[in-house]
């Protein structure tokens, strides 16, 4: 740009990234871990909470299904909160309304046989309603908190969250339900003392820095009402809607029927347990590694359309091992896979959904991608469910379904070609980095 001519222009040029950020990105991570433990407890344990439960399996997968169904209508007031009341607002909303979810979940046994199941419900309403308030949010730190040379990382670290919370609560069920169905009042307990404990992370979140990271995050975004209608009138930004939905979606499934779709051949729960373990260990790998490569090489568009690729690879995988437990090896294998395609693809799509939209508030396109993907588990799981065999409960259908559902992300991905916005702006501006850390 050349000389600034005056100390204003100089303000505007000046940036500067604070250590504080982690305590914030810490928090968030929190708040999603905390959403994703209480949504997949009973994954890996479905027969042994339905035992307890004294109610079907399928009533079990309901339970998770509440948190995609009650997300949907809430997804807009909590986008409005995010871009409107602040970042901070939002994620205590979140955190301790799932808190009082967990709360009322593991009391449920206080009360009569008849009352568990509805008194379950509750809960799991009350942690549902919470939900958006903090699972839009990744987006909105990593505009205002962090560096354009850091946000896919950050963004990526916190939406892990969602996967590490589903993994502790798949590894956890398993070893403390031990075959025991009445293990499950233990289980609930321990889920709640670890929503609280790690929830008081969530105070040191706040809005934003005294001095912006990047040039972007010192712009104004559009006024929620005007960033909606730019949203629907933007056709690349509801291509990315599609296939983060589809993707997402099918995730989202895999992980609440894991063990639906592998005891009926032979498998046990602990088996679904670690299978979805290493789903999200591979998908952790991945997607850091990634992230790490991507901040750097910005070539966002083309890794989302190869990661479409792999989750396809998975999915094609899983439905021919699946039905064979002398396929076990890979049967984990293809679970890697799944875990690299979807894990890794969610972070890239919410970067390239601001991007595209840009200026936009953050909150809005991410909370319209977290939604798409809650609209889609929701269809993707419920079809599923439909296609169990009712004779020996087996998933073969199921299993194909979800492979089309990553089939037709796949086939959409590449029409995406959309220009980043606010990579462009900040590649074009001038700017003083005067804080590292």
């Amino acid at each position: 740009m050349g000389r600034l001519g005056n100390d204003a222009e100089l303000a505007r040029a000046v940036t500067a990234v604070s250590p504080f950020r982690f305590l914030v990105a810490l928090g968030v991570f929190c708040s999603n871990f905390n959403n994703a433990v209480l949504w997949a407890t009973y994954a890996a344990v479905t027969p042994s909470a339905a035992h307890y439960y004294n109610c079907s399996e399928y009533v079990i997968n309901l339970v998770a299904l509440v948190f995609q169904i009650v997300f949907i209508p809430m997804a807009f007031p909590a986008m409005y909160v995010l871009d409107t009341w602040g970042l901070r607002y939002s994620i205590l909303i979140g955190t301790w309304g799932v808190t009082a979810g967990a709360l009322i979940r593991w009391l449920s046994y206080l009360g009569s046989e008849d009352a568990r199941v509805p008194l379950l419900f509750l809960g799991q309403v009350v942690a549902a309603i919470a939900t958006p308030f903090a699972f839009n949010a990744p987006t909105k730190v990593c505009a205002a908190w962090f560096a354009d040379n850091e946000r896919l990382t950050a963004n990526t670290i916190m939406s892990l969250a969602i996967y590490a919370g589903t993994a502790l609560a798949l590894g956890l069920g398993p070893a403390v339900i031990a075959d025991d169905p009445q293990n499950i009042i233990k289980l609930n307990c321990i889920i709640f003392v670890i929503v609280f404990v790690t929830g008081l992370t969530t105070l040191f979140v706040y809005d934003k820095p005294a001095i912006a990271p990047s040039k972007s995050a010192q712009e104004e975004s559009m006024p929620f009402k005007e960033g909606m209608k730019a949203l629907f009138g933007n056709w690349q930004f509801m291509l990315i809607v599609l296939v983060f939905g589809l993707t997402a979606g099918s995730l989202d499934t895999y992980f609440t029927m894991i063990s639906d779709y592998i005891t009926p051949y032979g498998y046990t729960e602990g088996d679904s347990g670690m299978l979805g373990i290493v789903t999200i260990v591979a998908g952790t790998i991945s997607s850091l590694v990634i992230s790490i490569i991507l901040d750097r090489t910005k070539a966002h568009r083309l890794c989302m359309k190869w990661l479409t690729v792999v989750a396809f690879a998975g999915a094609l995988g899983f439905y021919f091992c699946a039905p064979y437990t002398e396929r076990r090896v890979w049967l984990f294998i293809c679970a890697v896979f799944i875990g690299m395609g979807g894990f890794t693809l969610a972070p890239i799509a919410l970067e390239l959904g601001v991007e595209c939209t840009y200026p936009v508030a953050e909150g809005s396109s991410a909370g319209f991608l977290q939604t798409s993907g809650q609209f889609f588990g929701v269809i993707v799981l419920v079809v599923s469910n439909a296609f169990r065999n009712s004779e020996d409960g087996t998933l073969g259908n199921a299993m194909m379904w979800r492979l089309g559902v990553c089939g037709l992300a796949m086939l959409a991905v590449p029409f995406y070609n959309a220009r980043s916005r606010r990579m462009d702006l900040e590649e074009s501006s001038w700017t003083v980095d005067v804080v590292k850390g």
